[in-house]
């Protein structure tokens, strides 16, 4: 009864602004839905809910959903917990606001619009809302990212200055002379992971239980953690391989068109850790390697055997660690005795 009653806010957050927009009724177009714009500040979202109130959407029917966009969003999610933290807040991926406003037919974009789209997808789909992380993993993923950041550049400049090393050796010296520096402050940031790391009791707890299984490290660890959040039995294995976007997607149409591929719809960054990881891990832990081997002797593509060891090694991450036990060979039938999975 409570839900009925529920009003949804959609917000479209840039640098400084924000638009705010109420789906006060649900049978009126979503071009005709009340919005505004508002300063993306802590008072301008003292502003928005006074606006809502206005609206006569008060505070405990009120919902909101905005798109992920970075430190923007998280940042507003953080005064939302912060200071209303009994207003329920969803952040919604981009790329189904994307889809979901396509499909509205509006015609123009522009952030009012945005703003009218995304709170009638609310009303609509009434997603979950979304848990701030603890500051630690927010600190974390901010060090990780840097890091990643930081590797990328260093490798495009290396790549970059050997290509111009046949016709002109400044360049490469110059590009040479800034990997250098790059190092001395990749060193600095990798030392700060490891200091947070050593800092936080749970969190070293966490990650050394990770680090028993072969190929993943510290570093690898740490990363996956901080683009995961904190693992919980809250999400079921399916909901845990969906966010990380290596959930396979099936198109089927007719006779013509039977094919696979991953979702990809979590982190990027994830996912490459994870391969990365995997190189190692694989040829390392026999049911892998065996799991891995009885896909290609199917049919399947190497890289989509991998995919699929990837995901595994996700969900066995996810077991030990909600479990709080080390790897062992053979862990694959230790999940089969009724543990968490």
């Amino acid at each position: 009864m409570e839900e009925k009653k529920a009003i949804w806010c959609g917000i479209d957050v840039s640098k400084n602004d924000m638009v705010a927009a109420l789906d006060i009724d649900r049978e009126q177009p979503v071009r005709k839905l009340p919005s505004r714009k508002f300063a993306r500040t802590i008072d301008g979202l003292r502003d928005v809910l006074e606006w809502c109130a206005a609206h006569g959407a008060d505070e405990a029917g009120l919902r909101v959903l905005m798109e992920s966009t970075g430190n923007c969003s998280r940042e507003l999610l953080q005064w939302f917990q912060n200071h209303f933290p009994h207003i329920p807040v969803s952040m919604g991926n981009p790329t189904h606001i994307k889809h979901f406003i396509d499909s509205e037919h509006l015609g123009n974009k522009t952030d009012s619009l945005d703003a009218k789209a995304i709170a009638r997808m609310g009303t609509t789909q009434k997603p979950r809302a979304t848990p701030l992380p603890p500051p630690e993993y927010l600190q974390l993923q901010n060090l990780v990212r840097a890091r990643d950041t930081l590797k990328t550049k260093m490798r495009s400049l290396e790549v970059s200055g050997k290509a111009m090393l046949d016709v002109c050796s400044l360049p490469f010296q110059c590009f040479m002379n800034v990997v250098k520096v790059m190092e001395a402050e990749l060193e600095k940031i990798e030392y700060a992971i490891l200091d947070l790391i050593a800092r936080m009791p749970e969190l070293k707890a966490v990650v050394e239980i990770m680090c028993t299984m072969p190929g993943v490290s510290i570093i690898s660890a740490a990363t996956i953690l901080s683009e995961m959040g904190p693992f919980s039995n809250e999400y079921s294995r399916d909901s845990f391989s969906a966010y990380t976007g290596l959930r396979p997607v099936q198109s089927l149409s007719g006779t013509s068109v039977n094919k696979s591929r991953l979702s990809k719809c979590g982190s990027p960054l994830l996912r490459k850790v994870i391969y990365m990881c995997s190189l190692h891990s694989v040829s390392k832990i026999p049911s892998l390697k065996s799991f891995h081997e009885r896909l290609v002797a199917k049919g399947k593509k190497p890289l989509t055997a991998r995919s699929a060891c990837m995901r595994k090694m996700l969900l066995i991450l996810r077991s030990m660690v909600l479990n709080q036990r080390d790897f062992q060979e053979n862990y694959v039938s230790f999940e089969k005795k009724g543990k968490v999975i």
